[in-house]
Protein backbone atom coordinates (compact mmCIF):
# COMPACT_ATOMS: atom_id res chain seq x y z
CA UNK A 1 0.00 0.00 0.00
CA UNK A 2 2.75 2.29 0.89
CA UNK A 3 4.37 2.00 -2.52
CA UNK A 4 0.96 2.52 -4.29
CA UNK A 5 1.16 5.86 -2.45
CA UNK A 6 4.75 6.77 -3.16
CA UNK A 7 3.81 5.80 -6.77
CA UNK A 8 0.98 7.44 -7.64
CA UNK A 9 0.12 11.25 -7.90
CA UNK A 10 -3.46 10.37 -8.15
CA UNK A 11 -3.91 8.35 -5.03
CA UNK A 12 -1.76 11.01 -2.89
CA UNK A 13 -3.78 13.15 -4.15
CA UNK A 14 -6.83 11.70 -3.68
CA UNK A 15 -5.61 11.09 -0.08
CA UNK A 16 -4.75 14.80 0.48
CA UNK A 17 -7.88 15.83 -0.55
CA UNK A 18 -9.61 13.38 1.86
CA UNK A 19 -7.56 14.33 4.15
CA UNK A 20 -8.35 18.13 3.64
CA UNK A 21 -12.24 17.41 3.80
CA UNK A 22 -12.04 15.75 6.52
CA UNK A 23 -9.98 18.24 9.05
CA UNK A 24 -12.06 20.86 7.53
CA UNK A 25 -15.15 19.69 8.88
CA UNK A 26 -13.04 19.31 11.89
CA UNK A 27 -12.47 23.28 11.89
CA UNK A 28 -16.09 23.40 11.52
CA UNK A 29 -17.48 21.48 14.57
CA UNK A 30 -15.01 23.37 16.40
CA UNK A 31 -15.81 27.22 14.97
CA UNK A 32 -19.08 26.91 14.29
CA UNK A 33 -21.47 23.84 15.22
CA UNK A 34 -19.80 23.92 19.09
CA UNK A 35 -19.89 27.66 19.54
CA UNK A 36 -23.04 28.08 21.42
CA UNK A 37 -21.41 25.72 24.02
CA UNK A 38 -17.97 27.80 24.04
CA UNK A 39 -19.95 30.98 23.82
CA UNK A 40 -22.63 29.85 26.52
CA UNK A 41 -19.62 28.72 29.34
CA UNK A 42 -18.05 31.61 28.64
CA UNK A 43 -20.85 34.24 29.93
CA UNK A 44 -22.97 34.97 26.75
CA UNK A 45 -25.94 35.44 26.31
CA UNK A 46 -28.40 33.81 23.15
CA UNK A 47 -28.67 37.24 22.26
CA UNK A 48 -25.66 38.18 21.88
CA UNK A 49 -24.60 34.28 20.10
CA UNK A 50 -27.16 34.64 17.66
CA UNK A 51 -26.02 38.14 16.91
CA UNK A 52 -22.40 36.93 16.55
CA UNK A 53 -23.60 34.12 14.28
CA UNK A 54 -25.83 36.32 11.89
CA UNK A 55 -22.64 39.01 11.54
CA UNK A 56 -19.99 36.05 10.78
CA UNK A 57 -22.86 34.72 8.10
CA UNK A 58 -23.23 38.22 6.78
CA UNK A 59 -19.80 39.15 6.41
CA UNK A 60 -18.65 35.31 4.88
CA UNK A 61 -21.59 35.51 2.42
CA UNK A 62 -19.91 39.32 1.25
CA UNK A 63 -16.65 38.20 1.39
CA UNK A 64 -16.94 34.80 -0.23
CA UNK A 65 -18.37 37.11 -3.59
CA UNK A 66 -15.34 39.64 -3.34
CA UNK A 67 -12.66 36.94 -3.24
CA UNK A 68 -14.26 34.21 -5.62
CA UNK A 69 -14.33 37.52 -8.28
CA UNK A 70 -10.40 38.22 -7.77
CA UNK A 71 -9.04 35.05 -7.94
CA UNK A 72 -11.11 34.42 -11.05
CA UNK A 73 -9.25 37.72 -12.31
CA UNK A 74 -5.73 37.02 -11.08
CA UNK A 75 -3.17 35.15 -12.83
CA UNK A 76 -0.80 35.19 -9.79
CA UNK A 77 -3.52 33.16 -7.06
CA UNK A 78 -5.51 30.65 -6.96
CA UNK A 79 -8.11 28.57 -4.74
CA UNK A 80 -4.48 27.01 -3.52
CA UNK A 81 -3.20 30.50 -2.37
CA UNK A 82 -7.15 31.32 -0.99
CA UNK A 83 -7.16 28.26 0.98
CA UNK A 84 -3.55 28.87 2.82
CA UNK A 85 -4.17 32.33 3.47
CA UNK A 86 -7.92 31.76 4.90
CA UNK A 87 -6.18 28.97 7.17
CA UNK A 88 -3.22 30.77 8.07
CA UNK A 89 -5.34 33.89 9.03
CA UNK A 90 -7.30 31.37 11.48
CA UNK A 91 -4.20 30.03 13.06
CA UNK A 92 -3.57 33.51 14.08
CA UNK A 93 -7.18 33.89 15.08
CA UNK A 94 -7.12 30.97 17.27
CA UNK A 95 -4.27 31.72 18.85
CA UNK A 96 -5.47 34.89 20.27
CA UNK A 97 -8.68 32.99 21.05
CA UNK A 98 -7.02 30.21 23.13
CA UNK A 99 -5.56 33.71 25.42
CA UNK A 100 -8.54 35.59 25.90
CA UNK A 101 -10.58 34.89 29.43
CA UNK A 102 -14.66 34.31 30.04
CA UNK A 103 -17.06 37.15 28.44
CA UNK A 104 -15.66 40.25 26.93
CA UNK A 105 -14.90 41.78 23.45
CA UNK A 106 -11.97 38.94 22.37
CA UNK A 107 -13.71 36.49 23.24
CA UNK A 108 -16.48 37.55 21.18
CA UNK A 109 -14.61 38.88 18.23
CA UNK A 110 -12.12 36.00 18.07
CA UNK A 111 -15.31 33.81 17.35
CA UNK A 112 -16.89 35.80 14.86
CA UNK A 113 -13.60 36.05 12.88
CA UNK A 114 -13.07 31.98 13.33
CA UNK A 115 -16.74 31.33 12.12
CA UNK A 116 -16.59 33.80 9.23
CA UNK A 117 -13.09 31.97 8.22
CA UNK A 118 -14.36 28.64 8.48
CA UNK A 119 -17.56 29.32 6.10
CA UNK A 120 -16.04 31.54 4.35
CA UNK A 121 -13.65 28.50 3.04
CA UNK A 122 -16.40 25.94 2.26
CA UNK A 123 -16.66 26.51 -1.85
CA UNK A 124 -13.15 27.56 -1.87
CA UNK A 125 -12.41 23.48 -0.66
CA UNK A 126 -14.81 22.09 -2.83
CA UNK A 127 -13.59 24.17 -5.79
CA UNK A 128 -9.96 22.62 -5.28
CA UNK A 129 -11.28 19.03 -6.54
CA UNK A 130 -11.96 20.70 -9.63
CA UNK A 131 -8.58 22.76 -9.75
CA UNK A 132 -6.76 19.18 -8.90
CA UNK A 133 -8.42 17.89 -11.92
CA UNK A 134 -7.01 20.59 -14.01
CA UNK A 135 -4.01 18.27 -13.75
CA UNK A 136 -5.98 15.70 -15.14
CA UNK A 137 -6.15 14.17 -11.85
CA UNK A 138 -9.39 11.46 -11.38
CA UNK A 139 -10.78 12.84 -8.32
CA UNK A 140 -13.68 11.14 -6.09
CA UNK A 141 -15.32 14.31 -4.35
CA UNK A 142 -18.03 11.94 -2.81
CA UNK A 143 -15.53 9.92 -0.98
CA UNK A 144 -13.80 13.34 0.69
CA UNK A 145 -17.13 14.56 1.55
CA UNK A 146 -18.42 11.67 3.16
CA UNK A 147 -15.25 11.80 5.11
CA UNK A 148 -15.80 14.95 6.17
CA UNK A 149 -18.34 14.00 8.06
CA UNK A 150 -16.83 11.10 9.60
CA UNK A 151 -14.27 13.43 10.78
CA UNK A 152 -17.04 15.96 12.24
CA UNK A 153 -18.22 12.64 14.30
CA UNK A 154 -15.11 11.96 15.50
CA UNK A 155 -13.98 15.51 16.33
CA UNK A 156 -18.08 16.17 18.27
CA UNK A 157 -17.56 13.19 20.43
CA UNK A 158 -13.58 14.37 21.32
CA UNK A 159 -14.53 17.94 21.76
CA UNK A 160 -17.92 17.70 23.79
CA UNK A 161 -16.68 15.27 26.08
CA UNK A 162 -13.07 17.67 26.82
CA UNK A 163 -15.24 20.41 26.94
CA UNK A 164 -17.46 19.21 29.50
CA UNK A 165 -14.38 17.23 31.76
CA UNK A 166 -11.57 20.74 31.14
CA UNK A 167 -12.83 23.23 29.91
CA UNK A 168 -14.46 25.33 27.04
CA UNK A 169 -11.27 26.81 25.63
CA UNK A 170 -10.88 22.47 24.70
CA UNK A 171 -13.04 23.28 21.34
CA UNK A 172 -10.69 26.19 20.66
CA UNK A 173 -7.29 24.63 21.25
CA UNK A 174 -8.52 21.77 19.09
CA UNK A 175 -9.58 23.98 16.36
CA UNK A 176 -6.04 25.98 16.16
CA UNK A 177 -4.39 22.05 15.91
CA UNK A 178 -6.72 21.08 13.42
CA UNK A 179 -6.31 24.30 11.74
CA UNK A 180 -2.03 23.69 11.21
CA UNK A 181 -2.52 20.21 10.02
CA UNK A 182 -5.16 21.84 7.35
CA UNK A 183 -2.64 24.06 6.45
CA UNK A 184 0.15 21.82 5.79
CA UNK A 185 -2.24 19.53 3.61
CA UNK A 186 -2.87 22.69 1.09
CA UNK A 187 0.80 23.16 1.10
CA UNK A 188 1.34 19.54 0.34
CA UNK A 189 -0.64 19.41 -2.58
CA UNK A 190 0.58 22.52 -4.06
CA UNK A 191 3.86 21.47 -4.11
CA UNK A 192 2.77 17.84 -5.25
CA UNK A 193 0.88 20.12 -8.28
CA UNK A 194 3.65 22.27 -8.73
CA UNK A 195 6.17 19.09 -8.90
CA UNK A 196 3.79 17.21 -11.96
CA UNK A 197 5.35 20.51 -13.84
CA UNK A 198 1.72 21.15 -15.76
CA UNK A 199 0.59 24.97 -15.56
CA UNK A 200 -3.30 24.72 -16.37
CA UNK A 201 -3.64 28.58 -17.50
CA UNK A 202 -7.60 28.56 -16.64
CA UNK A 203 -8.53 28.26 -12.97
CA UNK A 204 -11.23 27.02 -11.05
CA UNK A 205 -13.21 29.39 -9.33
CA UNK A 206 -16.37 28.45 -6.91
CA UNK A 207 -18.38 31.26 -8.28
CA UNK A 208 -16.63 30.94 -12.00
CA UNK A 209 -19.80 30.56 -13.83
CA UNK A 210 -21.64 33.85 -11.77
CA UNK A 211 -18.41 35.95 -12.66
CA UNK A 212 -18.30 34.87 -16.89
CA UNK A 213 -21.76 34.82 -17.89
CA UNK A 214 -22.95 36.93 -20.22
CA UNK A 215 -25.75 37.77 -18.35
CA UNK A 216 -25.35 39.85 -15.59
CA UNK A 217 -26.34 39.95 -12.09
CA UNK A 218 -27.42 43.66 -12.37
CA UNK A 219 -31.34 45.38 -11.14
CA UNK A 220 -33.11 44.63 -14.64
CA UNK A 221 -31.54 41.05 -15.11
CA UNK A 222 -32.50 40.01 -11.93
CA UNK A 223 -36.19 41.26 -11.85
CA UNK A 224 -36.69 40.15 -15.46
CA UNK A 225 -35.56 36.58 -13.84
CA UNK A 226 -37.91 37.00 -10.52
CA UNK A 227 -40.42 37.10 -13.62
CA UNK A 228 -39.95 34.21 -15.26
CA UNK A 229 -39.17 31.99 -12.19
CA UNK A 230 -42.15 33.50 -10.01
CA UNK A 231 -43.03 29.43 -8.69
CA UNK A 232 -39.26 29.00 -8.18
CA UNK A 233 -39.08 31.83 -5.98
CA UNK A 234 -41.92 30.55 -3.78
CA UNK A 235 -40.11 27.88 -3.44
CA UNK A 236 -37.36 29.52 -2.30
CA UNK A 237 -39.44 31.45 0.39
CA UNK A 238 -40.40 27.81 1.55
CA UNK A 239 -37.08 27.03 1.92
CA UNK A 240 -36.18 30.03 4.16
CA UNK A 241 -39.07 28.75 6.01
CA UNK A 242 -37.94 24.75 6.61
CA UNK A 243 -34.53 26.33 6.58
CA UNK A 244 -35.12 28.84 9.91
CA UNK A 245 -35.88 25.78 12.23
CA UNK A 246 -32.34 23.48 10.68
CA UNK A 247 -30.75 26.75 11.78
CA UNK A 248 -32.43 27.14 14.96
CA UNK A 249 -31.74 23.86 15.93
CA UNK A 250 -27.80 23.60 15.27
CA UNK A 251 -26.54 27.14 16.23
CA UNK A 252 -28.60 26.91 19.85
CA UNK A 253 -28.21 23.11 20.43
CA UNK A 254 -26.12 23.74 23.89
CA UNK A 255 -29.03 25.21 25.05
CA UNK A 256 -31.71 22.81 23.59
CA UNK A 257 -29.52 20.16 24.95
CA UNK A 258 -29.42 21.92 28.82
CA UNK A 259 -33.49 22.35 28.26
CA UNK A 260 -33.73 18.51 28.84
CA UNK A 261 -30.95 18.01 31.07
CA UNK A 262 -27.60 17.39 28.96
CA UNK A 263 -24.34 19.12 28.83
CA UNK A 264 -21.19 19.75 26.53
CA UNK A 265 -20.75 16.39 26.02
CA UNK A 266 -24.52 15.09 25.21
CA UNK A 267 -24.15 18.22 22.31
CA UNK A 268 -20.73 16.72 20.91
CA UNK A 269 -22.64 13.83 21.07
CA UNK A 270 -26.02 14.82 18.79
CA UNK A 271 -23.63 16.88 16.91
CA UNK A 272 -21.83 13.58 16.13
CA UNK A 273 -25.00 11.14 15.39
CA UNK A 274 -26.38 14.38 12.73
CA UNK A 275 -23.18 13.98 11.19
CA UNK A 276 -22.60 9.91 11.28
CA UNK A 277 -26.57 9.43 9.70
CA UNK A 278 -25.84 12.34 7.01
CA UNK A 279 -23.30 9.39 5.62
CA UNK A 280 -25.47 7.03 3.38
CA UNK A 281 -27.69 9.59 1.59
CA UNK A 282 -24.63 11.16 0.39
CA UNK A 283 -22.59 7.92 -0.89
CA UNK A 284 -25.90 6.90 -2.11
CA UNK A 285 -27.46 10.15 -3.67
CA UNK A 286 -26.90 9.32 -6.97
CA UNK A 287 -29.18 6.46 -6.88
CA UNK A 288 -31.82 8.10 -4.91
CA UNK A 289 -31.84 10.49 -7.37
CA UNK A 290 -32.15 8.08 -10.37
CA UNK A 291 -34.96 6.13 -8.61
CA UNK A 292 -36.95 9.23 -7.37
CA UNK A 293 -35.69 12.31 -9.42
CA UNK A 294 -34.75 15.49 -7.42
CA UNK A 295 -37.99 17.25 -6.95
CA UNK A 296 -39.77 14.19 -4.94
CA UNK A 297 -36.13 14.15 -3.04
CA UNK A 298 -36.61 17.56 -2.22
CA UNK A 299 -40.34 17.40 -1.18
CA UNK A 300 -38.83 14.56 1.05
CA UNK A 301 -36.08 16.41 2.83
CA UNK A 302 -38.92 19.16 3.61
CA UNK A 303 -40.96 16.76 4.99
CA UNK A 304 -37.95 15.24 7.21
CA UNK A 305 -36.90 19.00 8.02
CA UNK A 306 -40.55 19.21 9.76
CA UNK A 307 -40.25 15.65 11.48
CA UNK A 308 -36.86 16.35 12.47
CA UNK A 309 -37.51 20.09 14.06
CA UNK A 310 -40.87 18.36 15.74
CA UNK A 311 -39.18 15.57 17.27
CA UNK A 312 -36.82 18.38 18.51
CA UNK A 313 -39.46 20.29 20.05
CA UNK A 314 -41.26 17.63 21.96
CA UNK A 315 -38.07 16.09 23.84
CA UNK A 316 -38.39 16.07 27.19
CA UNK A 317 -35.01 14.43 27.78
CA UNK A 318 -31.44 13.74 25.92
CA UNK A 319 -32.54 10.06 24.50
CA UNK A 320 -35.49 12.15 22.75
CA UNK A 321 -32.94 14.45 21.11
CA UNK A 322 -30.74 11.81 20.02
CA UNK A 323 -34.35 10.32 18.53
CA UNK A 324 -34.98 13.42 17.00
CA UNK A 325 -30.89 13.85 15.03
CA UNK A 326 -31.93 10.85 13.21
CA UNK A 327 -34.37 12.46 10.69
CA UNK A 328 -30.92 14.36 9.80
CA UNK A 329 -30.75 11.68 6.89
CA UNK A 330 -33.55 12.85 5.28
CA UNK A 331 -33.07 16.33 5.55
CA UNK A 332 -30.30 18.30 5.19
CA UNK A 333 -28.24 15.55 3.42
CA UNK A 334 -30.77 15.45 0.90
CA UNK A 335 -31.65 18.77 0.20
CA UNK A 336 -27.77 20.26 -0.44
CA UNK A 337 -27.22 18.07 -3.47
CA UNK A 338 -31.27 18.02 -4.30
CA UNK A 339 -31.02 21.47 -4.81
CA UNK A 340 -28.38 21.75 -6.92
CA UNK A 341 -29.35 19.11 -9.47
CA UNK A 342 -32.70 20.88 -9.34
CA UNK A 343 -31.96 24.07 -10.34
CA UNK A 344 -29.99 22.21 -13.30
CA UNK A 345 -33.10 20.34 -14.28
CA UNK A 346 -35.71 23.13 -14.55
CA UNK A 347 -33.40 26.19 -15.82
CA UNK A 348 -31.09 26.91 -19.38
CA UNK A 349 -27.66 26.70 -17.87
CA UNK A 350 -27.34 30.08 -18.09
CA UNK A 351 -30.51 30.91 -15.70
CA UNK A 352 -29.31 27.92 -13.58
CA UNK A 353 -25.95 30.21 -12.40
CA UNK A 354 -28.58 32.72 -10.95
CA UNK A 355 -30.65 30.30 -9.94
CA UNK A 356 -28.09 28.66 -7.68
CA UNK A 357 -26.93 31.84 -6.73
CA UNK A 358 -30.87 32.70 -5.09
CA UNK A 359 -30.81 28.95 -3.02
CA UNK A 360 -27.87 30.39 -1.40
CA UNK A 361 -29.00 33.57 -0.83
CA UNK A 362 -32.36 32.25 0.51
CA UNK A 363 -30.21 29.72 3.16
CA UNK A 364 -28.18 32.75 4.08
CA UNK A 365 -31.24 35.01 4.73
CA UNK A 366 -32.80 32.33 6.73
CA UNK A 367 -29.17 31.93 8.92
CA UNK A 368 -29.34 35.48 9.53
CA UNK A 369 -32.78 35.68 10.82
CA UNK A 370 -32.81 32.47 12.49
CA UNK A 371 -29.54 33.48 14.37
CA UNK A 372 -30.98 36.88 15.73
CA UNK A 373 -35.05 35.67 16.47
CA UNK A 374 -33.85 32.65 18.13
CA UNK A 375 -31.41 34.33 20.28
CA UNK A 376 -33.96 37.03 21.33
CA UNK A 377 -37.11 34.19 21.57
CA UNK A 378 -34.56 31.86 24.24
CA UNK A 379 -33.40 35.40 26.05
CA UNK A 380 -37.41 36.62 26.62
CA UNK A 381 -39.46 33.40 26.31
CA UNK A 382 -37.39 30.05 26.58
CA UNK A 383 -36.35 27.32 24.83
CA UNK A 384 -39.39 25.28 24.48
CA UNK A 385 -41.87 28.50 23.08
CA UNK A 386 -38.73 29.50 20.49
CA UNK A 387 -38.83 25.66 19.34
CA UNK A 388 -42.22 25.60 18.67
CA UNK A 389 -42.03 29.04 17.13
CA UNK A 390 -39.69 27.38 14.80
CA UNK A 391 -41.79 24.33 14.21
CA UNK A 392 -44.69 26.47 12.67
CA UNK A 393 -42.46 29.08 10.82
CA UNK A 394 -40.75 25.35 9.59
CA UNK A 395 -44.40 23.93 8.57
CA UNK A 396 -45.16 27.19 6.61
CA UNK A 397 -41.90 26.72 4.83
CA UNK A 398 -42.56 23.05 3.59
CA UNK A 399 -46.36 23.43 2.92
CA UNK A 400 -45.24 26.79 0.44
CA UNK A 401 -41.87 24.51 -1.03
CA UNK A 402 -43.74 21.53 -1.60
CA UNK A 403 -46.64 23.74 -3.48
CA UNK A 404 -44.04 25.47 -5.19
CA UNK A 405 -42.61 22.15 -6.72
CA UNK A 406 -45.88 20.63 -7.59
CA UNK A 407 -46.73 24.02 -9.69
CA UNK A 408 -42.91 24.60 -11.01
CA UNK A 409 -43.53 22.69 -14.52
CA UNK A 410 -46.43 25.76 -15.08
CA UNK A 411 -43.56 28.39 -14.73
Amino acid sequence: MIYKIKESLELRLNLSYITIQGLYWMIVCCTISLGSAYLSNRGYSTVGIGALFAIAYLLASVLQQLISVETDKSTRFNVIDVLAVLGVLLVIDLLFGVGTDEKGFATGFTFLIAAMIATIMQPFLNALNFHIEKYDIHMNYGVARASGSFFFFIMSLIAGNLMKVASEKAATVLGLIVTVLFVANVIWIYFELKNTGKDPKKEYDPFETTTTTSDSFDINSIKNFIEKYRIFFLFLVGVMGFYFGHVLINNFLFQITVNVGGDEADTGGLLALQAIVELPAMIFFTKLKDWFGSKKLLSISAVFYLVKIFATTVATSVGMLYFSMIFQALAFAIFIPASVHFVDEIMSKKDAVKGQAFVTVAMTLSNLLSSIIGGILIRLCGVTFSLWFGTIVTLGGVALSIYGLVKIKQN
